[in-house]
């Protein structure tokens, strides 16, 4: 009897490995570029065009005050090495975002603070800069910004100086305010992206209004906003988030300085810790230093996601990083 029941048991099992695909696991490695790039500052705009292969960069500051430099510089990363391609364009600013818009073929840079904050829309086209709008969202920095594949719009949320709960949407002529009824509580300093699985534009952490980072996770459809984790173990502000194809999901770098550095990435609807490692083989934590304010983007054309610089606590930061999973 008991033979018969181990057997049967061992026959269901293979059946079951012979029939369905068994996911490998998947192995992740941070990878430090050893090369010249832009000076060292946070708070960058940054975006990858998908049509040059090319990841752009423009502006951000050396230290956390509006009374440091300010950069106004473009610069662009081919995978092998960083060239400045402009010095002029919007003014020099930092806390404003970019992202790329694929229908247009453009990227798209909204808002920051320059000393005041802005409220135009900027577009690059690999040549030059053009102001395209100043009018829409009021002018703000730290908001979250990301481009709907689905839809062929940019969607933005919140940002200071009001810590906002507001939801635009930019076709590439006009900025509409979208009347969402009810969605996440005004923030700033939060991270967005387009899930290409599940072609939606998902919202994670950011700053309340009482100065706390908080770890709820939402998702935009065009109509509503939905809440999809509650507020976790990994609540964090100034962050930025990568949508990653060969995990499937979102990667978010970083954390608040009360923390580590870990990588995290979204596990049905569940925030978990990557366990990546270096060129050297070492585990856990094995990439960037936490740092806060950082530029991220997954760059296509060589299947990794890239960071740099940021600030870690005390300085600003133009280390440039690669994470690739396989």
């Amino acid at each position: 009897m008991y033979r018969n029941v181990v057997a049967h048991l061992v026959a269901v099992i293979t059946a079951l490995l012979l029939c369905c695909d068994v996911a490998p696991a998947v192995s992740c490695t941070w990878l430090r570029r050893n090369i010249e790039g832009p000076p060292a500052r946070h708070s960058p705009g940054i975006a990858y065009d998908s049509r040059r292969g090319v990841t752009v960069l423009f502006g951000g500051i050396t230290g956390r005050r509006a009374g440091e430099v300010l950069f106004g510089d473009t610069w662009e990363w081919d995978g092998n090495a960083w060239e400045l391609v402009a010095t002029t364009g919007p003014t020099p600013r930092l806390g404003h975002l970019m992202v790329y818009d694929e229908a247009r073929g453009v990227v798209v840079l909204f808002g920051g603070n320059d000393g005041t904050f802005r409220n135009e829309t900027w577009e690059w086209d690999g040549r030059e800069w053009k102001l395209t709008a100043q009018t829409g969202p009021s002018a703000r920095s730290r908001f979250g910004m990301a481009y709907d594949k689905k839809r062929s719009v940019v969607v933005l949320f919140g940002g200071i100086p009001r810590d906002t709960n507001d939801t635009w949407e930019w076709d590439g002529s006009a900025w509409r305010l979208v009347d969402t009824g009810s969605g996440p509580i005004g923030r700033s300093r939060v991270a967005m992206v387009y899930d290409e699985g599940r072609e939606t534009v998902l919202l994670f952490g950011g700053r309340l209004a009482d100065g706390q980072p908080t770890g709820d996770t939402w998702e935009w459809d065009g109509t509503t906003w939905k809440q999809v984790t509650g507020t976790g173990s990994h609540a964090r502000a100034r962050h930025s988030m990568v949508y990653e194809p060969t995990l499937g999901t979102m990667v978010s770098v970083g954390v608040a300085f009360g923390g580590g550095p870990e990588t995290l990435f979204l596990n049905e609807f569940q925030w978990e810790e990557v366990l990546s490692s270096n060129e050297a083989g070492q585990a856990r934590n094995a990439g960037p230093t936490r740092r806060v304010y950082y530029g991220m983007v997954y760059d296509a054309a060589r299947n990794a996601t890239l960071l740099y610089g940021g600030w870690d606590g005390n300085k600003p930061l133009n280390d440039t990083w690669e994470l690739k999973c396989k």
